[in-house]
């Protein structure tokens, strides 16, 4: 039992522990690592932050929606695809002078190649302050660098991209909307041209004061001869030449005045049984002026819109500002020797303990000696 025990001892602790040393202190390449620190800003008016309202503290400086979009754009495979013109994730990482521990296969599959991005790449969003922290492992201290400025590149433009198509959808909603107010104004225009040709008169108002102003005028001539016939009448006889002329006059004035309040003011080229009365002529006149200012309005409010989605759709909404640049490592992070022995020796040591206890659990159970 003595031996099965040292066995157990020397394959679970002694083995793992020598051969663990022996490679980090011999074969484990080194690995060096970079780091950037950049936040997503709106122009404009930010979001509300309803912890910030609470709370009375400033609110995040960018959205929390876009920065954990931009993460997982970063953890994707989407971003190796994209950066693939600027660097080869393979070729960069499956390197034959680096130790197989470390290096990606050469033949590794786009699951393969992600899953050991995740490894060299990590994504830290701090939700309190925006700030979203990239870093990057490589081989080398410049590959570091090359990763960071592609990988911020690529989700620089992903951002800009966030709203495009929102924005391109809005311009388009607005021309569609410019082009029906255009077209309703030029069918309203049509309806008061055609009507001012039917009428045969530019504005109905001024006839309709004109003649008003021509009947009261007339009405005010035949006040003043009446005065007048009456003034004559009481000094000269009926057959007197004055009173004829003024009873003439008189006469006149009344015929006058009764022809032009029977006058038609639009349409005398019209039989009479189609003729419309004033009223219904104004009213469909005042009509057509109000659904032409209506038209007229809708058609600005459209035009406004229409610049004011133009200016939107060529402006930029998001920027991604990196607050700290990534810097070229001196030194190297892995392989941490004095840590990664000290972590080998722990779970060593605790895969032996584990293992002897259930082996001793089983001993007692089955009655070994």
């Amino acid at each position: 039992m003595k031996i099965f025990r040292s066995v157990l001892f020397w394959l679970f602790f002694v083995v793992p522990m020598a051969l663990g040393t022996t490679y980090y202190l011999k074969y484990a390449s080194k690995q060096y690592q970079s780091s950037a620190h950049f936040t997503i800003e709106k122009s404009g008016q930010t979001r509300a932050d309803p912890l910030g309202l609470l709370t009375g503290l400033p609110g995040n400086v960018s959205s929390t929606q876009d920065a954990l979009i931009i993460k997982d754009f970063i953890e994707s495979s989407e971003v190796i695809a994209r950066i693939k013109d600027q660097i080869d994730i393979k070729k960069l990482y499956a390197r034959d002078d680096k130790d197989w521990l470390s290096r990606l296969d050469k033949d590794a599959s786009l699951e393969d190649v992600l899953e050991y991005w995740k490894k060299k790449v990590k994504v830290e969003f701090n939700t309190s302050s925006g700030i979203i922290n990239l870093k990057v492992l490589a081989f080398e201290p410049q590959d570091t660098i090359k990763i960071i400025n592609a990988v911020l590149k690529s989700s620089e433009n992903l951002v800009n991209n966030l709203s495009d198509k929102a924005r391109q959808d809005g311009l388009s909603f607005a021309r569609k909307e410019l082009s029906k107010a255009e077209n309703n104004l030029k069918v309203v225009r049509a309806k008061i041209r055609s009507f001012r040709d039917k009428e045969q008169a530019l504005s109905p108002e001024k006839n309709i004061e004109m003649k008003m102003s021509l009947v009261a005028k007339l009405e005010a001539d035949l006040a003043q001869a009446e005065a007048e016939l009456r003034g004559l009448s009481v000094s000269l006889q009926d057959r007197s030449p004055k009173v004829r002329a003024a009873k003439n006059k008189v006469y006149a004035l009344k015929k006058q005045i009764k022809k032009e309040r029977n006058k038609k003011i639009y349409g005398s080229h019209q039989k009479k049984r189609n003729s419309k009365s004033v009223a219904a002529i104004v009213s469909q006149y005042e009509e057509l002026l109000t659904e032409q200012d209506f038209a007229e309005k809708a058609y600005a409010s459209t035009l406004l819109n229409m610049e004011k989605s133009r200016i939107d759709a060529t402006q930029k909404h998001r920027y991604l500002t990196v607050i700290v640049q990534p810097q070229l490592p001196e030194e190297a992070t892995k392989p941490n020797i004095p840590d990664d022995i000290i972590v080998l020796f722990l779970y060593s040591l605790l895969a032996w303990g584990i293992l002897a206890l259930v082996i001793a659990a089983i001993r007692d159970h089955a009655g070994w000696v």
